[in-house]
């Protein structure tokens, strides 16, 4: 049998840059389902089609290029696109000894990165709990003293939210006591500064959700 060459991720960036950029979601949503058809796996997709464009994206309505409508068109598209990728690879592979609960800061709404996190590891079989944006701190503290994860992941993406993430570790650290979770944060701060996540009380960052599932299989795996 023929082996499927299996494309780059660059070869359909572009084109889903211009789908979300325009608006088209029939458009963006024929672009991956041709990236999936071509080999594509989920991780390929998230770090080398979402992600850059988003950032792209980001930075055009921060140059004033696009509007903030067009940027929440865009980010709703790329989250639609997102769902509709993982249920192409979903497998039930769950065995419940590999837990995490994932949220934003309380003033954070940017969650797309989050929610990538969480969809690589249900891949590998983690039991996630995702959170989403904007999660008051008590409720967080709360529901992690419920469900006592093996890691919590928080993110932020803008610089004057990081009081409110320390404060969040703070509050899951004096909740908790001696059972401590891992805790791992992310988020365009921790980009130009990994050692911000030590000083802010967590135990580890990660640039992205890939380097992220792979960290936190060593540090539970090592954990056991």
């Amino acid at each position: 049998m023929t082996a499927v060459a299996v494309e780059s991720p660059a070869e359909h960036y572009a084109e889903y840059l211009a789908a979300i950029r325009s608006g088209d979601r029939r458009r963006a949503f024929q672009v991956i389902d041709t990236a999936r058809d071509a080999g594509l796996d989920l991780a390929g997709i998230y770090l080398g089609i979402f992600q850059p464009a988003l950032r792209e994206i980001g930075g055009l309505w921060q140059n004033n290029e696009l509007t903030v409508a067009e940027e929440h068109l865009a980010t709703a598209i790329t989250e639609a696109a997102m769902a509709r990728a993982y249920e192409r690879a979903f497998t039930w592979r769950t065995d419940g000894s590999r837990t995490l609960i994932a949220a934003c800061a309380d003033v954070e709404r940017h969650e797309v990165g989050l929610r990538m996190l969480c969809d690589l590891l249900d891949l590998e079989g983690w039991r996630t709990t995702y959170l989403g944006s904007t999660v008051p701190i008590e409720s967080l503290a709360t529901m992690v003293l419920r469900l006592r994860p093996n890691v919590v992941a928080l993110s932020v993406a803008l610089s004057p939210h990081l009081p409110r993430l320390r404060l969040m570790i703070a509050a899951i650290r004096s909740t908790l006591g001696g059972e401590q979770p891992l805790i791992i944060v992310g988020g365009r701060p921790f980009l130009d500064d990994p050692s911000l996540a030590e000083r802010l009380g967590a135990d580890l960052t990660a640039p992205n959700a890939v380097d992220a599932v792979r960290l936190l299989g060593e540090r539970v795996s090592r954990a056991r």
